[in-house]
């Protein structure tokens, strides 16, 4: 089994990329939808790709990677590639049913516990289950807390105590894709711990 040390080293190198990524402002919204009907559409999309960058931030280090993130909530199928800026895969994530596969570094690993797997190899309590709801802006849990812009009524942060931890997601930009408004970036924030998440392209 690979270390846990060698793993949380990997969480640790492959980052100084994502400084680049930074917070902007919400844009005009174009397509101005009101907050239910825009909640009510985007629960909806079940099925979706995006592709992009992700980065973990603590206060020893700053890592990043690119992501290709791909899911199917309706078959209860999904794939999560992270890998360096030369190509490299580093990490790949595969969900069918119930079931996850995690391979590290050559190693594979399976559980029906994701949460606690990562938790395991990287020390890292991550929000794996809630992530795919937030990043499109809408709530996980229902006593999850949204904020909305005032002009464009597009999310602008959630706050949520997931895990018996309290998450603070914050929105910048947004792509505008056909009759769905998807965010751009977002940083999910948790103690000392920030991932931030720049979205190149949504595919739906």
């Amino acid at each position: 089994m690979l270390s846990k040390s060698l793993i949380v080293l990997f969480f640790a190198s492959i980052l100084s990329a994502c400084s680049s990524i930074s917070d902007r402002p919400v844009e005009n919204n174009k397509a101005k939808q009101d907050i239910d009907s825009r909640n009510k559409q985007i629960s909806l999309l079940t099925r979706w790709t995006i592709n992009g960058k992700i980065a973990f931030i603590n206060n020893q280090a700053r890592q990043s990677a690119t992501l290709h993130w791909q899911k199917n909530e309706a078959k209860k199928t999904e794939s999560l590639n992270l890998s360096t800026l030369f190509g490299i895969k580093v990490l790949e994530l595969n969900q069918q049913q119930d079931n996850f596969t995690l391979e590290v570094d050559g190693e594979h690993y399976q559980t029906q516990d994701l949460d606690y797997l990562i938790y395991s190899l990287t020390g890292l309590d991550l929000p794996t289950r809630a992530m795919s709801h937030w990043l499109k802006g809408i709530a996980f849990l229902p006593t999850d807390q949204l904020t909305y812009h005032k002009t464009t009524q597009l999310p602008e942060s959630l706050t949520s105590f997931y895990n018996n931890k309290e998450w603070l997601i914050k929105y910048s930009k947004y792509h505008h894709i056909g009759q769905y408004q998807l965010a751009k970036q977002l940083t999910i924030t948790q103690g000392d711990l920030r991932i931030k998440i720049a979205i190149h392209s949504w595919k739906i």
